[in-house]
């Protein structure tokens, strides 16, 4: 099996040296904008690897570099999701993505039930795949949330949540993943599941605090729009009650996010500024360091997991499910920041499980419809660090 690797940052970058070590497809692509990375990184990664300039703005130019592949691995700005899926149906390629803009639909924006709305017939229609939002949350969180909800008779609440206590030399703000999606996600009005109905709410105006697993500890988390929460009410098998994303964001980050609105500094759409035109939320991103640098420098803790409530046996249970990391033992591993790491992992177990067949569904879908049982029993083997405990 053939695949295209399409974005070689911190992430992109973390999934191509995990497929190079589990060897299970006989050739991928590296392509990005950058031609220096990803020509070093083919080269240093071996014969099995080739590098190509690819612009995820153009469709034709996907189109011809699919040729021949059967995976099509997305990991750029959720803004090309549907140039990148309408090449792959072109191809007719097989396709995974990282991340949408949320379950919201905003103006401009993608969420990942509009991809799954308008894509789900055409990919079914060529017999192909497309497995939305496949790292570590949106990813691995939605198939915790299946894998717990198989082991109980009725699931009352599924709740993600996701913590990084960590600090960086030499930077008074960095941010571990995209920061253009950190700042999106972060001020989207968020998306409750409350007492079964969706609730909007103004962006980080919901808080509470969560008992994450030591030495994380208790954290103050706020409801973030989250893909999770728009589709494991729909998609997991069961009925729920309550669905919810919380995100223990750093106060320092909460007051820079809050100016960033209040000001405008968070807008996509493009000013000009002494002839020259630029959006404020790129001028923003620009001035912040890129993930790809980042590895090494970070020092700390990461855990993201999903806490599942119900009954079992007329019993009520709770379990949450969670992987823990650094970023000390992330860089070791992969020379990469702990948010990369944790979210690039996932996602090529997820390639490797359709490189082997394991995945059969048709159509456009998100992670907590398929068997969750080969995909938690190998995250282990491909390096993460996954507990259970009951609650």
């Amino acid at each position: 099996m053939k695949a295209l690797l399409l974005g070689l940052g911190g992430v992109g970058t973390v999934i191509a040296k995990t497929l190079a070590k589990t060897k299970k497809f006989e050739h991928i692509v590296l392509a990005d904008i950058n031609e220096k990375h990803i020509h070093a990184l083919a080269q240093a990664l071996g014969g099995r690897f080739s590098a190509r300039k690819v612009d995820a703005g153009s469709v034709p130019e996907l189109v011809e570099a699919m040729r021949g592949v059967d995976l099509v691995i997305n990991v750029v700005l959720p803004k090309f999701n549907y140039n990148i899926m309408d090449a792959a149906l072109a191809a007719r390629a097989h396709y995974i993505d990282l991340a949408s803009h949320g379950p919201i639909r905003l103006p401009g924006r993608i969420s990942i039930l509009e991809q799954i709305e308008k894509y789900d017939a055409k990919f079914k229609a060529a017999d192909r795949a497309a497995l939305l939002c496949t790292g570590i949350d949106p990813g691995a969180t939605n198939v915790f949330a299946r894998y717990l909800a198989d082991q109980m008779d009725e699931v009352e609440d599924v709740l993600i949540r996701d913590a990084d206590v960590s600090s960086v030399e030499g930077f008074n703000l960095a941010i571990g993943f995209s920061p253009d999606t950190a700042i999106e996600e972060c001020l989207q009005p968020y998306l409750n599941y409350e007492n079964g109905q969706f609730v909007k709410g103004e962006a980080l105006s919901w808080e509470e605090e969560f008992d994450f697993p030591q030495p994380v500890g208790r954290r103050k988390v706020y409801a973030v729009s989250h893909e999770e929460v728009g589709t494991i009410p729909r998609y997991l098998g069961k009925p729920i009650k309550n669905c919810n994303f919380g995100y223990a964001l750093p106060e320092d980050f909460v007051r820079v996010l809050k100016v960033l609105r209040l000001i405008g500094l968070d807008s996509t759409e493009p000013i000009e500024v002494k002839g020259v035109k630029a959006a404020p939320r790129d001028v923003v991103t620009a001035l912040l360091p890129d993930p790809l640098e980042l590895g090494g420098k970070m020092k700390g803790y990461l855990c993201v997991g999903t806490l599942v409530r119900g009954t079992k046996d007329g019993k009520k249970v709770a379990k949450f499910m969670y992987s823990l990391e650094t970023h000390e033992d992330a860089y070791a591993k992969c020379q990469a920041g702990g948010v990369s790491f944790q979210t690039g992992v996932p996602a090529a177990l997820t390639a490797d499980l359709f490189a082997e067949g394991l995945i059969a569904r048709r159509g456009a879908f998100p992670a907590e419809v398929i068997d969750p049982k080969p995909f938690v029993e190998r995250l282990p083997e491909y390096g993460l660090n996954i507990g259970i405990e009951e609650r």
